[in-house]
């Protein structure tokens, strides 16, 4: 008996394992969709990146300050390879997607003593400090006519409260929300 428990806990290992390599969905609208070669990302208008900055933040259509993103809802970062003490802008155009991953990342405050009185103590791991689960896709881009052009990350914090139920990677209708009309995310031309 004992061995053939052994077997079953066997194969639903391997099946649980196996299932997690089917991730990837070929619907559009699926957090796990598989992003075929040709996307693209097209910046609608002139996008300024702060002095001294790498990354603007896009969220509800808008941009936002860094430290005015509201963490709970989906919001965009695109990135450049450079800092400039003055103001650059990105020029409206095509960006070629390069490639797209995901990525789950935790960040934990390092000392209690950033919490505030009362604040209520998670972690991740056992953790006493406040975490934050966030849930990104990253489009790594390319553009010959601008060249400092990294990548547009789309995010949101999963322990944010009133996300910690949803637990998955945004859609690209969750990505286009936060974009609003500064950018599209355009698909390949055989999906058009």
């Amino acid at each position: 008996m004992r061995r053939d428990g052994m077997k079953a806990l066997t194969l639903v290992g391997v099946l649980v394992l196996g299932g997690c390599g089917s991730l990837a969905s070929p619907d559009p609208g699926s957090p796990y969709y598989a992003y075929p070669p040709g996307w693209g990302v097209q910046l609608n208008r002139v996008l300024p990146i702060d002095p001294g900055a790498a990354t603007v933040r896009l969220q509800y259509g808008r941009i936002v300050p860094r430290n005015g993103v509201q963490e709970q809802d989906p919001f965009c970062i695109m990135e450049v390879n450079t800092l400039s003490n003055q103001v650059q802008m990105l020029q409206p155009g095509r960006f070629e997607v390069v490639r797209v991953t995901r990525s789950v990342s935790d960040i934990t405050a390092a000392a209690s003593s950033v919490i505030p009185p009362g604040y209520l103590k998670t972690g991740l791991g056992g953790g006493d400090s406040p975490s934050f689960l966030y849930f990104i896709t990253t489009f790594g881009l390319r553009d010959a006519s601008q060249p400092t052009i990294r990548s547009l990350r789309c995010a949101w914090d999963q322990m944010a409260p009133g996300n910690r139920a949803l637990m998955r990677h945004l859609t690209l209708d969750e990505m286009s929300q936060a974009l609003g009309n500064w950018m599209t995310l355009v698909p390949p031309k055989e999906s058009l």
